[in-house]
């Protein structure tokens, strides 16, 4: 059953990118979706908990709240990054993805996949040019290739 979840898990990341990639936003159904998916991951696994979901979205939320201090300061008045820094389509993926980390893996997860998503894109920068990045799409090739590693080849990415 968890493989028939991780192939549903994986076919939605692959919406994820496409939509993303597309049209720079994602159906509000495909975080709902993924976040079931994860959750049910999270059910089945001896290795998570639920609590992880809490810690992870307080991350979540403690990072916004740094990204709008920032512009904010920056801007010299109150910003809300949300839909003018960040798309409210890739916080939902954040979200979506709490249930299968805990909190030090889901930190990795953010920061090396940040980091991937900004090396890609400038990567492609090279061949075509793009004022926004399509965060949740690259965070979702990423988290597959994650999957694939994990439950594949039963390596641990992070360690």
């Amino acid at each position: 059953m968890v493989i028939i979840i991780s192939l549903l898990l994986i076919s939605s990341l692959i919406l994820v990118v496409i939509q993303d990639v597309n049209n720079r936003m994602i159906h509000i159904s495909l975080p709902i979706v993924i976040f079931g998916l994860c959750l049910y991951i999270n059910y089945m696994s001896e290795d998570l908990q639920f609590t992880f979901v809490g810690y992870n979205c307080a991350f979540i939320v403690v990072n916004i709240i740094g990204l709008a201090t920032y512009f904010s300061i920056k801007n010299g008045g109150l910003i809300n990054p949300i839909d003018t820094e960040i798309g409210l389509g890739d916080i939902l993926f954040f979200v979506a993805v709490t249930p299968l980390f805990d909190l030090k893996h889901f930190i990795l997860f953010l920061v090396l996949g940040l980091i991937c998503s900004l090396l890609f894109h400038l990567v492609l920068q090279l061949f075509k040019k793009v004022k926004t990045i399509p965060l949740a799409g690259y965070l979702s090739i990423f988290l597959m290739f994650h999957i694939l590693i994990k439950d594949v080849l039963k390596l641990n990415m992070f360690l």
